[in-house]
């Protein structure tokens, strides 16, 4: 059960993330000694048991900031908006203080905006080692609170983390209703991939129907993977809004290198990835390594080609010759795939969207009747059959083919011999299967084994049995 929600809030550097990643038992948010790294609002489940039976949402946010204090590079203080949100959706706010730099005027303004909108605060006292330490930190926060309100703290070593946790779960309401809302641990994950400013958090920001990530005209500002709980016909989807991915030559930044390597998970951990280009500058290098990557790794792909509005003197044929020469110039192999054009900006064809994803979803989780398959195979083995293997003076003979796994659909084709069998004939089994089987837009896998492979892995699998006896 789900108790409540939790934002940690404070100024930059107090280490929020660090216990953001504590509570929540894992390494979502980024952690850098550089101030300003936290920008959008990260969720968590923090877990209070085991088994996480009982739990509450947690909420990671930016540092707060004056004008006279900024670290992020933006005109208005979108931070603090993200911030305000996640304050406005809290039960219990956790304000974290350095105990190592004690009081700071940005610590009492933050104090004086909680406490005139009525939040309900914990106080935490981060970077105190050791009991000795505390009592003469702590000092310099009474100002704020009573001593028994400040709870010392050490994210970093997990010290203190046990009464923190304590003190939070008194204080929350025991109501699951609107914190189940805010995350979705179960559904289909959606990734949005693609380069720097390519409009990938204006995509899920139209599809969520709200300002979930930040937005701004300066690359890389999201560093995060940003999840969001959506339901979609009755589906329950988790979007999630990566990283812009530059080419591995411009990545030098330390920061930039985590947000990297998030986003790369997150392509692993996703069922469906929708790749977003920029209209104007078109499939680039980075781009093309990025469904690559996808397609490797069995996931169904879209290509979303924004700021569609933005390209000059469009006729009829426009989109669909941009397409062709996509699917039939860069992507070569991929020309399965297929392309959709949005204008965030104007908010055309955003709403078709979803129905792609769920559609490739579905053909990817497709099970199809073994009858069926060797229909199929008969067919288009029929209509060209393959050339003669000189290396093994055989020519391939198929006799029969069975769909083994879904996500993406693999399927084991039984023959008489399993190597040799030309590249060019492999991919015109594959497309015309693809074709055939309704796998039209996803990626498919065909494996080719023999007799002779069969049973070397029967007797190797009986060995094993008998030596663990």
């Amino acid at each position: 059960m789900i108790h409540g929600v939790v934002a940690i809030v404070g100024r930059p550097n107090v280490g929020k993330s660090t216990l953001f990643n504590r509570l929540t038992r894992n390494n979502t948010a980024i952690v850098d000694d550089q101030p300003g790294v936290t920008r959008d609002r990260i969720y968590g489940i923090a877990p209070l048991d085991r088994d996480a039976s009982e739990s509450f949402v947690v909420i990671d946010t930016g540092g707060y900031e004056s004008d006279a204090t900024c670290f992020q590079p933006f005109s208005e203080n979108l931070v603090w908006q993200q911030t305000q949100q996640a304050i406005a959706e809290a039960d219990v706010i956790l304000f974290v203080m350095d105990g190592s730099s004690g009081l700071h005027y940005l610590d009492e303004a933050l104090i004086n905006y909680l406490r005139e909108k009525s939040c309900t605060i914990v106080f935490a006292i981060n970077k105190v080692d050791g009991r000795e330490q505390a009592e003469q930190k702590l000092w310099d926060f009474l100002k704020i609170a009573e001593q028994d309100a400040l709870l010392p703290i050490s994210a970093a070593y997990r010290r203190g983390l046990v009464p923190l946790i304590e003190r939070v779960t008194e204080l929350l309401p025991h109501s699951a209703n609107r914190a189940a809302g805010l995350v979705s641990p179960a559904g289909t994950r959606v990734a949005f991939i693609g380069r720097p400013n390519v409009g990938k958090s204006s995509l899920l920001n139209r599809l969520v129907g709200h300002e979930r990530s930040l937005v701004s005209q300066i690359a890389g500002t999201t560093r995060d993977s940003i999840e969001t709980p959506l339901v979609y016909n009755q589906h329950p989807y988790v979007l999630v809004d990566t990283a812009g991915m530059r080419r591995k030559t411009k990545v030098k930044e330390t920061i930039e290198v985590q947000s990297v390597v998030r986003s790369l998970r997150t392509i692993e951990e996703s069922q469906v990835v929708v790749v977003v280009l920029d209209a104007l500058e078109g499939l680039k290098d980075q781009d093309a390594r990025l469904v690559n990557l996808a397609i490797e790794r069995g996931k169904p792909v879209l290509l979303v080609v924004n700021k569609w509005d933005l390209v000059p003197n469009k006729t009829t044929n426009t989109a669909k010759d941009y397409a062709h020469n996509l699917q039939k110039g860069v992507l070569q192999d991929r020309s399965f795939i297929p392309v959709h054009f949005i204008s965030c900006l104007s908010n055309q064809r955003v709403h078709q969207v979803m129905a792609k994803v769920e559609a490739l979803y579905r053909q990817s989780n497709k099970k199809v009747p073994t009858s069926q398959i060797n229909t199929a195979l008969a067919k288009i083995v029929a209509q060209h059959g393959p050339q003669l293997i000189k290396s093994f003076t055989k020519r391939p003979k198929f006799y029969y083919i069975s769909q083994v796994e879904v996500a993406p659909p693999t399927l084991v084709v039984m023959c008489n011999v399993s190597k040799g069998i030309q590249v060019s004939y492999v991919r015109y089994l594959v497309n015309g299967l693809r074709r055939e089987l309704g796998f039209e837009q996803v990626p498919i896998r065909l494996i080719f084994r023999s007799k002779e492979e069969v049973n070397a892995r029967r007797e190797q699998h009986q060995e094993t049995e008998l030596a663990g006896q």
